[in-house]
């Protein structure tokens, strides 16, 4: 029957039963080759078959399991290797998937941060050309548009009247709006009105 020893079925699956080296070697030959086969049907990962077939194999010399006859055997063997490719595809599959979310998070990330890098890009260039406006417009339009200050606060903490800050803001604004480009201005109103 195998290895030319006169073995029958019942000597055969007793000597695996109970660790036999040329019995384990026997059906290993025997069925390796329809297992990684299947396997492969199964997958569609040939890289994967050989490793996921000899765990099939490792489990029955490990478990010294009893078989009644070669077609318990077999269906046995058929069931694990089928099992082993569904955990395999499963874990594919979840792998997949959790990489399809990683990649959609990030680009999702990506878009954010890029957002954030030109909000802040674009908040800097106000805070840039509202320093270059002279000293007084500068603080009083700091104050009024950054600040969110009301034209009575900025004249009480700068002591001046309520009608030069208005004159200050006003100046200030119309310089703005020639230095910035024209989403920006609308920004820094936007800004004001928050």
């Amino acid at each position: 029957m195998y290895s030319g020893q006169p073995y029958n079925e019942k000597e055969l699956l007793l000597q695996l039963e109970n660790g036999g080296r040329e019995a384990f070697s026997y059906i290993f030959k025997e069925y390796y080759p329809a297992l990684c086969a299947f396997a492969e049907k199964l997958t569609g990962a040939p890289q994967h078959v050989e490793d996921l077939v000899e765990e099939v194999f490792l489990k029955i010399w490990l478990k010294k399991q009893s078989f009644h006859d070669l077609k318990h055997l077999r269906d046995f063997l058929y069931k694990a290797t089928r099992n082993a490719c569904f955990d395999l595809n499963r874990r594919t599959i979840h792998s997949l998937e959790r990489q399809a979310l990683f990649l959609q998070n990030q680009e999702q990330w990506e878009q954010a941060a890029d957002l954030d890098i030109i909000r802040t890009e674009v908040y800097r260039n106000i805070l840039e050309e509202i320093s270059r406006l002279p000293e007084q417009c500068s603080k009083i339009v700091h104050m009024g548009y950054i600040e969110g200050r009301s034209n009575d606060e900025i004249a009480q903490a700068l002591g001046l009247s309520v009608q030069t800050v208005k004159n200050q803001k006003s100046r200030g604004i119309s310089l703005l709006k020639l230095r910035l480009p024209p989403e920006t201005f609308a920004l820094l109103l936007l800004i004001a009105r928050l």
